[in-house]
């Protein structure tokens, strides 16, 4: 892994994107995310907390180590990132924060509405169902705001919320006990 700085990454607590419903056909293709949470004061998606797209993330980056994946959310490359901070400061959703480099179990979502209206509102949603909760060993895991939260004292990293979640919100960043794809 690289060096970071005081060993954290950044890290994407949504991972909608494209699986997020849209409000309306407006072209956004010529906006970043900062100036689309501005033009449309109802919101962009049906998700008021998800991941825009639109790459302010991205170009606030200066080692290339975060982009928009395959279902349009924004994704950091592990290896490249150094902790700056830059694309924390960027994303005007709040989804981006950094964490300890060692973390690898993370529900990447942020959605606060209750479980229908969240299923509802992104494919990828966390719904509050608490199967990771029921799942966790060590107590680990809570629901806050209608999403799982992980407390990183507690977590054993064992996975268990990974394979257990059935909307596949919280993956392994290494890759091993994640269900569903999350690029």
């Amino acid at each position: 892994m690289a060096p970071t700085q005081n060993n954290r990454i950044a890290m994407v607590y949504c991972a909608g994107g494209s699986r997020a419903k849209r409000r309306g056909e407006a072209d956004l293709s010529y906006l970043d995310c900062s100036m689309a949470k501005q033009a449309f004061a109802d919101g962009v998606l049906e998700c008021a907390q998800g991941c825009l797209g639109l790459g302010s993330c991205v170009e606030a980056c200066r080692l290339d180590a975060i982009h928009i994946g395959v279902h349009g959310a924004a994704v950091v490359d592990r290896e490249a990132c150094v902790g700056c901070g830059l694309c924390v400061e960027a994303c005007p959703q709040g989804l981006i924060r950094l964490v300890d480099a060692d973390i690898t179990i993370v529900p990447r979502c942020s959605n606060q509405d209750a479980g229908p209206v969240a299923r509802n509102a992104c494919d990828v949603s966390c719904i509050t169902c608490r199967m990771c909760e029921r799942n966790c060993p060590a107590a680990a895991i809570t629901m806050v705001d209608n999403h799982a939260v992980i407390d990183p004292e507690r977590c054993i990293s064992c996975g268990m919320c990974a394979v257990k979640c059935p909307r596949g919100v919280i993956v392994d960043a290494d890759g091993v006990f994640t269900v569903a794809d999350f690029a």
